[in-house]
């Protein structure tokens, strides 16, 4: 069997504007932990029509668009377009029937705490993209991975002042970013990845502070994915402020409350859309 023709597509036209949950690299890593699932892994024929309808939905960018029957034939199961007609060929369509049964039993086991679900609903051939609802965890008590992990800053400099106003700053973020995306985990101390058997989230917020005799500098990276170090960096800014001697005042808090607004109203304008999105 040829492999999916995704070359017949990559010139397709985007259609309209219609938001998708995540980043296409989420949505692709999420797909190739689907096909490399015990579900799907030997499943040859599965694997290569899941693969090409995501791919084909993310070039396409038509939440409405279902590629054709005779499409699919030709690219995923190398039918001869001139001989090959889908009223007297079902392969399409049982294989589509059994992608789907596929998929309700990998999201019923392996795939329960997936943050990501893709699905192809009924009568059509589009794949569909959703943020699993953050209330609903799998068959044996999972909890589908948070959208974003919140390693607490770090200081690194020993003033006394700079370590509580960075301490003071870590409660206010972590409090802001909970309110404004409702799907957040902190990590624990130093540490960005989940204990075993937890699912990762699908990105990183972390940072330090520093300062001099003029400046106090809060720096903020936003990364792909909660593995640490290795994660794609996707937005990296730095904040600062005067430095002096209110830093310890009786104005701690509000100072920490102001650095915090300005940190999050940034991060909001370069979050993925999956971070605020809740459906394609």
């Amino acid at each position: 069997m040829n492999p999916p023709a995704l070359s017949l597509i990559t010139g397709a036209p985007a259609v309209g504007n219609a938001p998708r949950p995540c980043s296409d690299d989420a949505v692709r890593d999420t797909l190739q932990h689907v096909l490399t699932s015990k579900r799907f892994a030997k499943a040859r024929r599965c694997t290569a029509l899941l693969a090409y309808l995501v791919e084909r939905a993310l070039l396409c960018d038509d939440t409405a668009a279902s590629p054709p029957e005779h499409e699919i034939g030709v690219a995923v199961f190398g039918r001869d377009p001139a001989s090959y007609f889908p009223a007297d060929d079902p392969i399409v369509r049982v294989q589509a029937g059994r992608l789907r049964l596929r998929l309700t039993a990998y999201y019923a086991d392996e795939g329960a705490a997936d943050t990501l679900r893709i699905t192809v609903p009924q009568g059509r051939y589009h794949a569909r993209i959703a943020l699993a609802e953050n209330g609903a965890a799998g068959p044996l008590g999972l909890v589908p991975a948070p959208l974003l992990l919140f390693s607490p800053l770090i200081c690194l400099c020993a003033d006394a002042q700079a370590v509580h106003f960075t301490a003071g700053l870590n409660d206010e973020l972590g409090f802001r970013l909970y309110r404004e995306l409702h799907s957040l985990s902190l990590a624990s101390g130093d540490r960005a990845s989940p204990p075993a058997g937890h699912p990762r989230a699908l990105y990183l917020l972390e940072g330090a502070v520093r300062q001099d005799a003029l400046l106090l500098r809060v720096s903020l990276i936003l990364r792909q994915g909660a593995g640490g170090a290795g994660g794609a960096v996707l937005w990296y800014a730095q904040f600062d402020r005067a430095h002096g001697s209110d830093l310890g005042s009786d104005n701690a808090i509000g100072n920490q409350e102001q650095m915090a607004a300005r940190c999050v109203a940034a991060l909001q304008e370069h979050l993925p859309r999956c971070l605020s999105l809740r459906a394609l």
